[in-house]
């Protein structure tokens, strides 16, 4: 299954030719408001990512998200900007093997996510809901966009949330100190990658703390362990900053200006790049003079004045961002059409509802991922790619919903059918 997956993956990015960013170098600023930062490299490459990749490979440390010389960043989580500079390091920077190189780790953790696909499955809806659903996955198109496409960290993700809903399954019956550490440092990995999965965690941890509590089984200090272990992961990153910035800033620095591109007069609900570094000279201007920490303050008073004078317009712009989160956005032209993107929301929707209704294991923990891990892009601003980390969860929830309407159709007429049968062979 995950030697397939990988191999249609790898067959999308060669015949597309999808690792050759240079196109991107003239494409991304059509105005030309940056050219003088496009010149120097292809910023379609992994973007930020790759600005702050490419700084690491240098010699230059974690910094510059915006291409040019604008000093220590904390704008994304530090794991995978390292991870692009070790491949920069060896194929060397923004080469083309470079971009077939990420974009072939992206598929490999794209493929190898089938195999929590199966477990959860195995643990939760049934083995045949979950082995249909790991071959779906490995197959389908869909589910290929993403890790062939993008040099982001967005493949990784999907696989660290499987991994962890896994991991809060089996914990409903254990105690053990190593599994529950286990946990503790799965979790500190995806802090580290990707700091929007953390919605999830309060929901994974009390998942198997309600549930080894009912059965009177519930210990405290392999929890603890598991928070420590969490805590010393995530630690000398924060310090980094701390260091780095003269204040505390966790993980990550940038979620007010994310907040401000959604939230303005007239705004269209999902981010305007106009208003970023990377599209307009004069905020990249802004930013490189007054530093990324008051420069992100400053735009954090701008959007929550805006949501103070104006609540109303606020909430309506959080409902276009729920309605494009779960069914795709007219406003990004360049991924799947709506109609390959909100069916599989509408069949999670239905398998989640039976699934409660039956009382399947696990079905809460599915509610509570499906309810909180949208939450921060409800408030922000949502792109069809924010959805994937959960895709395999709601290809899960999918796959149930037919299997039982199938099962159900069949129960109900092909009894009907060899009753006709008989009666015509009598």
């Amino acid at each position: 299954m995950v030697a397939a997956g990988v191999a249609l993956r790898v067959l999308l990015i060669v015949y597309f030719r999808y690792y050759d960013f240079s196109p991107n170098e003239i494409a991304y600023d059509p105005l030309h408001l940056r050219p003088d930062v496009l010149l120097r490299f292809p910023f379609g490459f992994g973007y930020e990512t790759g600005a702050i990749a490419y700084s690491l490979a240098t010699g230059h440390g974690f910094s510059s998200p915006f291409a040019g010389s604008t000093g220590p960043t904390a704008w994304i989580a530090p794991l995978y900007p390292a991870l692009c500079a070790l491949v920069f390091k060896v194929f060397g920077n923004f080469s083309l093997l470079s971009g077939f190189i990420m974009l072939l780790i992206n598929s490999v953790f794209s493929a190898l996510t089938c195999i929590p696909i199966c477990r959860i499955g195995e643990l939760t809806l049934g083995r045949k809901v979950g082995c249909l659903s790991g071959w779906i996955w490995a197959a389908g198109v869909v589910f290929m966009r993403w890790p062939t496409t993008w040099v982001w960290d967005t493949s990784v993700s999907g696989f660290l949330i499987a991994i962890l809903f896994v991991q809060s399954l089996q914990l409903t019956k254990t105690t053990k100190w190593k599994d529950w550490a286990l946990f503790g440092f799965a979790w500190g990995i995806a802090a580290l990658t990707n700091p929007s999965l953390l919605s999830f965690l309060p929901a994974s941890g009390l998942f198997p703390m309600y549930r080894l509590w009912r059965s009177r089984q519930l210990a405290l200090r392999p929890v603890m362990l598991s928070a420590l272990v969490f805590t010393v992961l995530i630690a000398p990153w924060i310090i980094r900053n701390r260091i780095v910035f003269g204040t505390w800033v966790f993980i990550r620095s940038n979620a007010p200006f994310e907040f401000s591109l959604g939230n303005y007069h007239g705004s269209n609900g999902l981010g305007w790049g106009g208003k970023h570094p990377t599209r307009n000279r004069w905020e990249y201007a802004k930013y490189e003079r007054m530093g990324e920490l008051a420069y992100v303050a400053e735009k954090k008073r701008g959007a929550v004045n805006f949501v103070k004078q104006s609540p109303q317009e606020f909430v309506e712009l959080c409902g276009v961002r729920i309605a494009a989160f779960w069914t795709g956005s007219d406003l990004n032209p360049d991924t799947w059409p709506r109609w390959m993107y909100w069916p599989l929301s509408a069949l999670m929707l239905a398998g989640l509802i039976v699934s409660i209704a039956y009382r399947e294991n696990g079905a809460w923990l599915y509610f509570w991922l499906m309810l909180s891990y949208p939450f921060t892009f409800y408030l922000v601003f949502s792109h069809p790619r924010y959805r994937y980390a959960i895709e395999p969860e709601m290809l899960l929830l999918s796959t149930y919903f037919v299997s039982l309407a199938i099962k159900d159709i069949r129960a109900r007429f092909v009894p009907q059918r060899q009753l006709a049968q008989a009666a015509g062979k009598s």
